[in-house]
């Protein structure tokens, strides 16, 4: 379970970085904050990735992202370019916002998003035109539970994910009352050493939770806000029985604190 909540925490963080770094209020100004925030690259997403460089160029300002394979899929990426669209302009919908989308707008600039994996080189490209920042303007803040939404529906694109110690993450789903991996156990042996030391597990996930960098965290904090647990529901092939692993919406406040 330690590579499963890597990625949409990425999805999160990304859009989220370009709203601090931008000041000023047209192109001259845009070109100036675009070099001086290149300056604090690469920023460390942890053990997925990096953000490497901004850039402008072509009336563009470009991220790009350099992507561990092991946990983002590429070609999921590039295969889904309207939902990661969507993705981008929900997050960009708050007050912070407001003020980099304005100078990019007078500026008549895009924004480009530019992911590449580390080993294959390959690239997943996502442009929004000024027109599309306007939308993003006009529109009123995304809610917690709209950002939500999107983020497990780009997670499960990366399904099924292999977690590592004979786990894979075959979906994310939210019931209602708490949003919940369904991890398919691949040994019969290990799934019932697992179902008999339910609260080793659990602390050893609390652990995890404890070391995740400001990436992963922003995702499990969209759930803290939606006021919903975490759960993890283990089965395996040849028979029904299941058993779950929750984290209450208080636990995983005190955790994110």
């Amino acid at each position: 379970m330690t590579k499963k909540h890597i990625f949409k925490g990425i999805l999160i963080f990304f859009v989220c970085a370009i709203t601090s770094v931008f000041c000023g209020c047209v192109e001259n100004k845009l070109k100036a904050a675009v070099e001086e925030s290149n300056k604090s690259c690469p920023i460390s997403l942890g053990i997925s990735g990096e953000l490497t460089s901004f850039s402008y160029k072509d009336n563009s300002v470009q991220i790009l992202y350099t992507l561990d394979e092991q946990f983002a899929d590429i070609d999921a990426l590039a295969a889904n370019p309207e939902g990661m669209k969507t993705t981008c302009t929900a997050w960009m919908r708050n007050e912070e916002s407001k003020e980099m989308l304005k100078l990019m707008i007078e500026a008549n600039a895009n924004l480009i998003y530019v992911f590449k994996g580390k080993t294959s080189g390959k690239e997943a490209t996502f442009r929004l035109s000024t027109d599309d920042l306007k939308n993003v303007l006009d529109k009123p803040m995304a809610t917690n539970d709209e950002k939500l939404k999107l983020a497990i529906s780009q997670t499960n694109l990366q399904m099924p994910m292999d977690a590592g110690t004979g786990v894979v993450i075959t979906e994310l789903v939210d019931k209602g009352d708490r949003v919940v991996y369904m991890a398919k156990v691949t040994d019969k042996e290990q799934f019932k050493l697992l179902s008999s030391n339910l609260e080793n597990a659990k602390n050893s996930q609390k652990i995890m939770f404890k070391m995740m960098g400001s990436a992963e965290k922003m995702f499990y904090k969209l759930i803290v806000d939606s006021g919903k647990d975490l759960g993890y529901i283990y089965y395996t092939d040849g028979t029904d029985e299941t058993f779950e692993i929750v984290h209450t919406n208080s636990e995983l406040r005190e955790i994110l604190e």
